[in-house]
């Protein structure tokens, strides 16, 4: 052959060989698992609603809520990364609403800017309290630049149920709602006008006091309630709001804990051991005993924890309490036995909400433990999952302890702090890692 002639072109041969086919790059992204979609649709819901009892469980820990975020984030990155058939599958699972589908959907429809899906969600959600609450999450979970434009459509409504969604939501986010908040600290709709005294109370907001101070004699006893707290977490620790707190504190109800837990870090400590005693008086606030000594923090009340910890209705109440002040791990330590045969009555007289996820302690098991470390504790110095109430020691809290605890360590640097927003211990456990990384860095 020549050197000027060229090789002829390669030419398989046989009917086996066959030319290749491959897809592009946008073919392979449109290419979707059907049932894989369902599975991220449905696991997200489900995990979002494991998550909504874990943030107020007593049992869990920041690194669980991590750990559960980053499964959820997994599923809705599958969703994310399916885009239109993705939304589809959250939209299809609204057929059968909870509010873990609603939370998928509403954070999702954040994402994707769906001004008009946003609105069918809103009003899907005002129609159950608790989808409600999970719109509310997902508001809270959307990246604050996308939450605000969100956040500021819903405030701008004329429909009180809707504003306060927006409200709530800028709670979660911790963005101080700027000119909005104030008018609807007057609104004539008692859950809205609650909602509004709270949050600015979360969020630091001293503008807006003289507002709240003329909420303590509202007819709404939500609202009373919400201005009463507001008001000691920004600073007025004396007179009627400390009484209204009280008030709430003395009373069995859903509201007791929370009074409880204000009241008795903000009052002078001789006036906050004497109301403890005054509780511990009546077997019927044994359990409003214990949740002041845990929120009080002396191991001086450890002597009646113990005693409470033998009789059914209070015991796990007493066991939580202990924990608040020694730090102990009661099922860590093996402190902690089955539930005894009056659990049925236990449960008719104390609050599942309260109770729910206590391990049940052994009374006996728990004394020795005391006898053995009770010299690491001084009475009347005040105590919070066994550290003192050093900044060093509430950060510790909100890095190590367990969810209540880490509620009680956020309102003690709260109460320290009151111009600045309440630390959110519900938010994502990324977001969570972030901030406390920022404040010990």
């Amino acid at each position: 052959m020549g050197s000027n002639q060229q090789a002829p072109p390669f030419r398989p041969e046989g009917p086996h060989v066959r030319r290749w086919r491959g897809f592009a790059p946008g073919e392979v992204s449109a290419l979707h698992n059907e049932e894989v979609l369902e599975q991220h649709a449905s696991e997200a819901a489900f995990l979002w609603t494991q998550r909504a009892r874990a943030v107020d469980a007593p049992h869990y820990r920041l690194k669980d809520l991590v750990r559960l975020d980053g499964r959820l984030e997994a599923h809705l990155d599958g969703l994310r990364t399916a885009g239109t058939k993705g939304w589809e599958k959250c939209l299809g699972a609204l057929e059968a609403p909870g509010p873990g589908e609603v939370f998928v959907a509403m954070l999702i429809a954040g994402e994707r800017h769906d001004g008009d899906h946003i609105t069918e969600l809103i009003k899907l959600a005002l129609e159950d309290a608790a989808w409600q609450r999970a719109l509310i999450s997902a508001l809270g979970w959307l990246p604050f630049a996308r939450a605000v434009p969100v956040l500021e459509a819903l405030l701008e409504e004329e429909h009180p149920a809707v504003r306060r969604l927006g409200l709530a939501g800028a709670a979660v986010q911790r963005w101080d709602a700027g000119p909005f908040l104030a008018p609807l600290l007057t609104s004539t709709d008692p859950a809205l006008r609650a909602c509004a005294l709270e949050t600015a109370g979360l969020l630091g907001r001293m503008d807006v006091l003289p507002e709240v101070q003329r909420a303590l004699t509202d007819d709404d006893e939500a609202c009373r309630f919400a201005a009463a707290w507001t008001l000691v977490r920004l600073g007025h620790r004396s007179g009627p709001a400390i009484s209204l707190l009280r008030g709430f504190g003395d009373t069995p109800g859903p509201l007791a804990r929370r009074a409880l837990a204000m009241a008795m870090r903000c009052m002078p400590s001789g006036q906050a051991r004497d109301w403890y005693s005054k509780l511990r008086e009546s077997p019927e606030k044994y359990h409003l005993a214990a949740m002041a000594a845990g929120a009080l923090g002396d191991a001086a009340c450890v002597e009646d924890l113990l005693n409470w910890m033998a009789l059914p209705w209070v015991a796990r109440l007493a066991g939580e309490a202990f924990s608040f002040i020694t730090g102990v791990d009661l099922p860590w330590e093996d402190l902690d036995g089955d539930a005894p045969e009056e659990e049925g009555e236990a449960e008719s007289q104390e609050a599942t909400s309260d109770t729910e996820g206590l391990p049940w302690p052994v009374a006996e098991k728990v004394a020795a433990w005391w006898r053995q470390h009770h010299g690491s504790f001084q009475r009347g110095t005040r105590y919070l999952a066994g550290r003192t109430l050093s900044e060093a020691g509430l950060l510790e809290v909100l890095r190590q302890g367990t969810q209540r605890q880490r509620a009680a360590a956020a309102l003690e640097w709260g109460l320290r702090k009151p111009q600045s927003p309440l630390f959110e211990v519900r938010a994502a456990g990324h977001v969570q890692t972030r901030r406390l990384a920022s404040w010990t860095s």
